[in-house]
């Protein structure tokens, strides 16, 4: 083992840098660890946990038009049996069209996937970040049953 005086200060301030980053494990953390390196392992990358943001939440009357499927949806998009950049191009295509033509929400149906880890359900929330359309959308949220339940998302754009 080096001893500290033998560290370069590039390596030193990179070392700290990085180190400033990392959160311990908390005690019983493990099962999800072994969760996300299991997941590592079967897909080649970390589940995706969407950001939360700093939006206002739905309206309250939204919010239980929402939970009870009734919002009204002005466009629809089915990213099934698409590559990621084909869903991601046409996810990108169609929200733009849709906030230039004023309209409300649009019905994202990306699939459950295998297991309901389908990678365009989990990439979604990743994509609505995107600087290039993220300040058109207000929220998204899960669509109710009757529109594709977990295997689809309501996306609400801005006026």
């Amino acid at each position: 083992m080096k001893r500290t005086k033998d560290i370069k200060p590039k390596d030193y301030y990179l070392w700290n840098r990085v180190a400033r980053t990392v959160t311990p494990l908390k005690k019983g953390s493990a099962k999800s660890g072994d969760e996300d390196f299991a997941a590592l392992m079967r897909t080649g990358h970390l589940p995706v946990k969407p950001k939360k943001t700093k939006e206002a939440p739905l309206g309250q009357r939204t919010d239980r038009k929402t939970r009870r499927g009734q919002i009204s949806i002005d466009a629809k998009i089915d990213l099934h049996d698409m590559t990621q950049s084909e869903a991601f191009d046409a996810l990108q295509r169609i929200l733009i069209r849709s906030y230039n033509q004023n309209k409300k929400c649009v019905l994202v149906i990306t699939g459950k996937g295998i297991r309901g880890q389908g990678i365009l359900k989990r990439n979604l929330p990743l994509w609505l970040e995107n600087p290039d359309i993220r300040p058109m959308i207000a929220e998204f949220s899960p669509a109710h049953l009757k529109h594709g339940g977990s295997g689809a998302w309501y996306v609400f754009l801005r006026r």
